[in-house]
């Protein structure tokens, strides 16, 4: 990999370490993001622990600082897989943000930001599983159907040297990032299952009822 490539995957993490979700909430209520709700700055934390339009506009950032890494590889020419990683590393500084300690979100709306870039056709099939599942039952489940969907289509369109390269690459910041705070699963009695839990559902305690029975059980009560 040349210097000049290297470069670019810096300027990447630098820009998804930009922490939109802290920023946001501490210039609107002056809370700290990282004491509310999971203690994540990630866009759904901040709208539903801040507020809606906090939580669109954190959403709106997140994806536009992974778009914009991208962009910029693109713009001067680096090669498909360079643009791919630059989109890994735009997740990756979102997740570890070198401004906030190394704190962070759960990147998947910074890897959708790069995935628009790279080919916004895949993007929009392969997130069809994700507002699905995120209607009728989990987002969680929903981002883990996203991901195996991007990297077969990647492969059916013949995109794995970018998208193939950006969700698979993507998939341990990601992950580990579910994991987190990793200290925790060093004390817990009963470690598979927080793993598993984590992993799966993005929360210690599995999720199985279904969100469309809860929506239907608030429409017919009121």
């Amino acid at each position: 990999m040349s210097f000049s490539s290297i470069i670019i995957i810096i300027v990447s993490y630098l820009l998804g370490s930009v922490p939109f979700g802290y920023l946001v909430t501490r210039f609107s209520t002056g809370r700290n993001i990282l004491k509310i709700g999971w203690r994540k700055t990630s866009g759904s934390n901040v709208f539903r622990n801040v507020g809606a339009l906090q939580g669109l506009a954190t959403g709106l950032g997140d994806v536009g600082k992974g778009f914009l890494a991208v962009i910029l590889a693109q713009n001067f020419g680096f090669s498909p897989q360079v643009q791919a990683l630059s989109g890994v590393a735009a997740v990756t500084g979102h997740n570890w943000s070198i401004f906030l300690k190394f704190a962070g979100g759960r990147g998947i709306g910074t890897f959708i930001g790069a995935f628009l870039a790279l080919n916004p056709q895949i993007l929009g099939f392969s997130i069809i599983p994700l507002l699905f599942l995120a209607l009728i039952w989990n987002a969680s489940i929903g981002t883990i159907f996203f991901l195996i969907t991007s990297l077969f289509l990647s492969v059916y369109f013949n995109q794995f040297q970018t998208i193939g390269i950006l969700t698979l690459v993507s998939l341990a910041p990601i992950f580990i990032k579910r994991l987190s705070p990793i200290e925790e699963l060093k004390k817990t009695e009963d470690r598979n299952a927080l793993i598993r839990n984590r992993l799966i559902f993005d929360d210690d305690i599995p999720k199985f009822n279904l969100r469309i029975n809860r929506i239907i059980k608030k429409l017919t009560k009121s």
